[in-house]
């Protein structure tokens, strides 16, 4: 089960269409960060998110955080985190106030605290998300570079790689390791699979070749 954490505006309308592509299957808790300025929409945004929430048995909490002070507001994120049972996390970027949703996702950076980043853009008709891993620095080398490509290309199992790089199999094996530990690949059914994380640094190093 996960937390879904989002700012929250003038109105709930984001944060209730990201609850209900999920529902009570995926999301038992919903966290809401407020401004400190009190504004009577945002509260009867809340309140109307809590009735729908009630109607599913599903908790939410209310965090209201300084969002002036992006120091304090960013630690105050940070310690809810760290006090949080919980392991999966979903981020809703939509709703609310920008300033707030930055806070919000810098607390992850700063946490290294991977997370489900979701953004629906101004025309509403999808959804756009990534992993807050795929904005984690990682310096990858040309080995590393080259097992993504060939990753890309369909050489899908470690066997394959080492045979077409000519690399043994144990250093592509812990090669393959890390760049999964660091979001860059997932393994699904023993093939590998690039996320978004590694098609960037595949992308943008082509790029730098031009």
């Amino acid at each position: 089960m996960a937390c879904l954490i989002s700012s929250i505006g003038f109105d709930e309308k984001f944060l209730v269409r990201s609850f209900l592509r999920r529902g009570r299957q995926q999301v038992d808790y919903v966290l809401v960060v407020k401004p400190s300025t009190e504004n009577e929409k945002t509260e009867k945004a809340i309140s109307s998110l809590r009735r729908l929430l009630d109607e599913a048995h599903v908790s939410l909490e209310v965090l209201q955080v300084d969002h002036m002070n992006f120091p304090i507001a960013v630690s105050d994120v940070m310690t809810w985190l760290r006090k949080s049972s919980y392991v999966d996390y979903i981020l809703n970027l939509s709703s609310g106030m920008r300033l707030v949703n930055i806070e919000i996702l810098t607390a992850f950076l700063l946490l290294r605290l991977d997370a489900e980043v979701e953004v629906e853009p101004e025309s509403l008709q999808d959804v756009v998300s990534f992993r807050v891993s795929d904005m984690m620095s990682y310096a990858v080398d040309s080995t590393d570079l080259k097992i993504l490509s060939a990753i890309q290309k369909g050489e899908n199992k470690i066997a394959l790689i080492s045979k077409k790089l000519k690399i043994p199999n144990a250093t592509v094996w812990r090669r393959v390791k890390e760049l999964e530990k660091n979001g860059f690949l997932s393994s699904s059914d023993d093939r590998l699979v690039l996320k978004n994380k590694g098609i960037i640094f595949l992308n943008f190093s082509r790029n730098s070749q031009l």
